[in-house]
């Protein structure tokens, strides 16, 4: 009986297995929906929308992406894969197509991966083809700042802004820090002389052509190859590194930089700033998700999403299926299945 009983758990563990390398095996060009268990079923999934670009961005599109899947009218699926900003616009501006083989996201509201696996909910992976081009190129910052469009937005193109995001300091959740100014940012991540930011195997920092590194190197003035600290993989990576923190000592001397998408999160303790100029530190809001204090210009560090795609004469993107999903990600029309 014993023996049987863990034959037959080798063979479940098997079998889960063998169905998370089927899902991770599909083609994001031809993707299967998932049925009630989970697993690819012979239905094709809807029609596919590429988008590229940075992990907050991401975050967001995840909420929508499930709805997409299900809506009644031109149902779509979205695949994302996440780059830095500036690599984002490069899928547009460049027409760089998506490098073969790269594992991608996309959202099937059957999936049942577990919630410690992803980072949104509903998320599987799917394997990009080759020559595969992006529809929608996402960026936290302008398209100039990532040295494109520096004579202005090209004809057949066009940069769609979306929401409005605000970039922040976090440290972990348990740390005695609250608050940081501008000033103690340029001599923590430009020098590494602020206590208790000293130590630089604990600035957890991005890319150089982060559109979260971007803004902030405007805003506190240290140029963005110049930053001090690791990067451990964009915002996944930072607030991974935030959370893994556990001694005291460790709490106290870890920083990185976020979008509020994340450091409004339980998991870590986002800073209050004072920008150069202010006689007092914000956050972005004032009531959890209202954003006032970005709304009202206290809270200096943000921009607009920025959605760029190639459009027809008439002004819409080239894919129909991307002008919806750019339709509610800039509130001119409303989210499937009454999502907020």
């Amino acid at each position: 009986m014993r023996e049987h009983t863990r034959g037959s758990l080798l063979a479940v563990a098997l079998a889960l297995v063998l169905a998370r390398d089927a899902r991770a095996a599909q083609t994001c060009g031809a993707l299967k929906a998932l049925d009630a268990t989970g697993n690819p079923s012979t239905q094709s999934a809807p029609p596919v929308i590429y988008v590229a670009g940075p992990s907050g961005i991401k975050a967001l599109i995840a909420g929508l992406a499930p709805a997409m899947f299900l809506a009644s009218s031109s149902p779509a699926t979205v695949v994302y894969v996440q780059t830095t900003s500036c690599q984002g616009a490069a899928t547009i501006f460049s027409g760089t197509p998506l490098a073969a083989n790269t594992t991608a996201s996309y959202w099937d509201p059957n999936s049942k991966t577990l919630a410690s696996g992803t980072v949104t909910d509903k998320e599987e992976t799917c394997t990009i083809a080759a020559s595969t081009l992006t529809d929608i190129g996402t960026s936290d910052v302008f398209a100039q700042t990532c040295g494109f469009a520096t004579q202005g937005i090209p004809p057949g193109m066009k940069d769609f802004q979306g929401p409005i995001q605000s970039m922040t300091f976090a440290v972990p959740k348990g740390s005695t820090e609250t608050v940081i100014n501008a000033q103690a940012a340029y001599l923590a991540f430009g020098l590494g002389v602020m206590a208790p930011w000293t130590d630089a195997t604990h600035l957890f920092i991005h890319a150089p052509t982060s559109g979260t590194q971007l803004m902030m190197s405007i805003a506190i003035g240290v140029p963005p190859d110049r930053w001090l600290g690791v990067n451990p993989g964009g915002a996944t990576g930072v607030f991974a590194s935030l959370t893994a923190q556990v001694a005291q000592a460790d709490l106290n001397k870890s920083i990185g930089i976020i979008s509020a998408t994340y450091s409004t999160l339980p998991d870590v303790q986002m800073l209050a700033y004072q920008h150069y100029g202010q006689t007092c530190a914000y956050k972005p809001d004032v009531q959890p998700g209202d954003n006032l204090n970005t709304r009202n210009g206290r809270y200096a560090i943000w921009g607009p999403m920025h959605l760029f795609t190639r459009v027809d004469a008439s002004g819409l993107a080239s894919n129909p299926l991307a002008r919806n999903l750019l339709a509610y990600l800039t509130g001119i029309q409303a989210p499937p299945l009454g999502v907020n």
